[in-house]
């Protein structure tokens, strides 16, 4: 494992304006900021976004005919897409400077949530993008990591609902892209994932508290239902606000504390004993992290483990006894914290 080290900090104010940029938008558009036009057709003029979807293919956003379209609508829309320009251009120079990104189709389901107000609701996007983020926030360069897939949590029933008749499936098609579900296993029990069809890698997983690993958990608020995974509501307890950085947009998430991020990550390393290199991952990002919590707030991460449920204190230990030798010689507060855990 490298050490991580900082960005600068002329990128971390860069960032950081970008995120408060990010958090004015109304809605994350469609695709590529695009260009408003107008168009005619057997004689009448009609208003469109013309714009390059996620899949590359051009599409028209309809706004309607021209004679009764009012300007007040027309110079909003002209609005979102100067700001949506301005985001994509500053997620472009930040990714220059070495902050992550996220792919084009990956985000687009990010902003379908954003747009249906899920994340305000109590949706909160974990695992490796999740990961991502907390680099940006925390203005650390450290080892990227390569996935498209898409994990979101909900610990309580969302503040939200979809419409009626509306399923979670439908808002995945939202981002104009084809998603179906994932067969369980065993076949009669219901999907917990979708993912785009064929050799597309894109995934996303719907995740919730649980006992048992890998039970089926329903989201009625979502028309779906969730994968449980263990000490998942301590992980979102306390989400922050952030913002997923992409070639088109920049769309705001909430992301779990850093502290709580560290502690499920040594939590799920010693449950992945069968899949080292995920064991590894969990433990490199959890150290990471650690090492810019313990700069940044010494002692956090040590009164955070003390809110750790008591039937993973003993896994997270463990984990905690593994992180510290990877930061052997490399950064002496992170690793007595996680030392100090290790011996609790």
């Amino acid at each position: 494992m490298r050490a991580p080290r900082r960005h600068d900090p002329a990128s971390q104010t860069r960032y950081q304006d970008l995120k408060q940029l990010a958090r004015t938008q109304a809605r994350v558009l469609a695709g590529t900021p695009g260009t408003l036009k107008q168009r005619t057709q057997a004689g009448n003029r009609y208003w469109v976004r013309e714009y390059l979807r996620v899949d590359g293919r051009k599409a028209d956003e309809y706004l309607g005919p021209a004679a009764s379209v009012p300007e007040p609508k027309v110079a909003a829309l002209r609005g979102e897409i100067e700001l949506a320009r301005s985001l994509a251009a500053g997620s472009s120079t930040l990714r220059v400077f070495g902050y992550q990104r996220i792919e084009r189709k990956a985000a687009a389901v990010l902003g379908a949530f954003h747009n249906r107000g899920l994340f305000g609701a109590g949706l909160v996007l974990v695992g490796a993008h999740a990961y991502g983020a907390l680099l940006n926030e925390l203005g650390l360069v450290a080892a990227g990591y390569r996935t498209q897939d898409v994990d979101v949590a909900r610990s309580q029933p969302l503040a939200v609902a979809l419409p009626g008749g509306t399923t979670f499936g439908q808002l995945l098609g939202e981002t104009g892209l084809a998603f179906v579900p994932v067969p369980a296993m065993p076949s009669h029990r219901p999907s917990t994932s979708f993912k785009l069809p064929g050799a597309e890698s894109l995934r996303v997983d719907l995740l919730a508290p649980g006992r048992l690993a890998g039970s089926v958990v329903a989201v009625k608020e979502l028309g779906t239902h969730a994968q449980a995974v263990p000490f998942l509501d301590f992980l979102v307890a306390e989400p922050i606000e952030s913002v997923a950085l992409s070639p088109n947009s920049a769309v705001p998430v909430r992301i779990p504390s850093p502290e709580r991020f560290v502690l499920h990550k040594l939590y799920s390393s010693q449950s992945r004993r069968a899949d080292r290199d995920k064991a590894r991952k969990d433990l490199e990002q959890a150290a990471a992290i650690a090492v810019a919590v313990e700069e940044e707030t010494p002692e956090r991460l040590c009164d955070v483990f003390r809110k750790t449920p008591a039937a993973a204190k003993t896994a997270v230990a463990r984990g905690a006894r593994a992180a510290a030798r990877l930061l052997q010689g490399m950064h002496a507060g992170a690793q007595e914290a996680l030392a100090r855990m290790a011996r609790s």
